[in-house]
């Protein structure tokens, strides 16, 4: 939610509604193709890979840890600059990171079903902060300032497009290693595909909406700047930039904490070297060295459009080899 506004802003002048719908759709093909087929009972992707022979297991788990410790760098860095920027200037960004990475890996030796616990409280918490941030602030909108909405392909050439392949992928990325979906929990996640694209749409016309493009474009995290911006006196809370880092925060810790338990259960039936360098506190070691490397936000920018596209190959991979042990798994029954 802090890059994907900025990056669809800035990539076109206009119809900035197509691009948001055009990941959003191949966000539902990806979820499509990594659960469309797991039933109750039955073997999921993590338990598949788990079962495979040694070398394509240690492939996956060499592969999907990088990837991880690569992300998690990223996440955790620029959510703690955020924080200092906004709320803790005095605080050092090295302190901030070590926080966020100590919660995740403690959260992260929990089993499956206490994560997906945990994550359905953050949820219940963190929505209602979301949806009130974000309501607050539409009195303040213009509809003629989200002009014009004629689609335009020009942003097929920005790079600054390349991050939302890897938001649009990263987000279900690890829903196939999280157990097999019921054909209720089917419909709650396919239902919170739907409704995700409300939110996509939301937090990219409110800034839009409250600066226009041409104002909104330059800008850095313009979704906060915009909830910074505007005072409430009815809550314990005066701004409303807090309500929302609050709520994303909870989310984050979520994201992180099922990183470190993937790379830790991907190593789970491996020799003892593995297991110790696939630990939650070894990868949070390294990505926090590689957090540290990235010396400001201009810099992080430039990360993440460069690890998009092998994010996104390697979330690609993983969706297929669902789709694949999905047909197995079916031509057995």
């Amino acid at each position: 939610m802090f890059i994907f506004p900025q990056s669809v802003i800035q990539s076109q002048s206009s119809g900035h509604w197509l691009t948001v719908v055009l990941g959003w759709l191949l966000q539902g093909v990806l979820l499509w193709l990594l659960v469309g087929g797991f039933r109750e009972g039955k073997e999921d992707l993590l338990v598949c890979i788990l079962k495979s022979k040694k070398a394509p297991r240690l492939i996956w788990l060499g592969v999907l840890t990088i990837s991880n410790i690569c992300v998690i760098a990223l996440i955790i860095r620029g959510h703690s600059q955020l924080l200092k920027l906004f709320f803790l200037p005095n605080t050092p960004l090295w302190v901030l990171m070590a926080l966020l990475l100590v919660s995740s890996m403690c959260i992260s030796y929990a089993g499956r079903n206490s994560l997906l616990r945990l994550s359905l409280l953050v949820g219940i918490f963190g929505l209602p902060l979301v949806l009130i941030s974000l309501a607050s602030s539409f009195s303040d909108l213009s509809l003629l300032m989200m002009r014009p909405l004629q689609p335009s392909l020009s942003f097929l050439g920005e790079p600054k497009i390349l991050p939302l392949f890897f938001i649009f992928s990263h987000t279900i990325g690890v829903i196939g290693f999280f157990g097999p979906l019921s054909r209720m929990a089917k419909r709650w996640l396919w239902g919170a595909w739907l409704i995700s694209l409300f939110f996509y749409l939301l937090v990219v016309y409110i800034p839009l909406g409250f600066f226009g493009h041409e104002a909104a474009a330059p800008l850095r995290h313009p979704l906060i700047i915009v909830l910074d911006s505007i005072r409430v006196n009815w809550f314990f809370f005066d701004r409303l930039s807090l309500f929302y880092i609050m709520a994303v925060l909870l989310s984050t810790l979520m994201n992180v904490t099922g990183l470190l338990w993937l790379s830790r259960a991907l190593a789970s039936r491996s020799s003892a070297f593995i297991r110790l360098a696939a630990n939650p506190i070894t990868v949070s070691a390294i990505a926090l060295i590689l957090a540290l490397l990235i010396v400001n936000m201009s810099e992080l920018e430039k990360w993440t459009e460069w690890g998009a596209p092998a994010r996104f190959g390697v979330v690609f991979a993983t969706v297929l080899a669902g789709a694949y042990y999905r047909r197995q798994a079916q031509l057995r029954r």
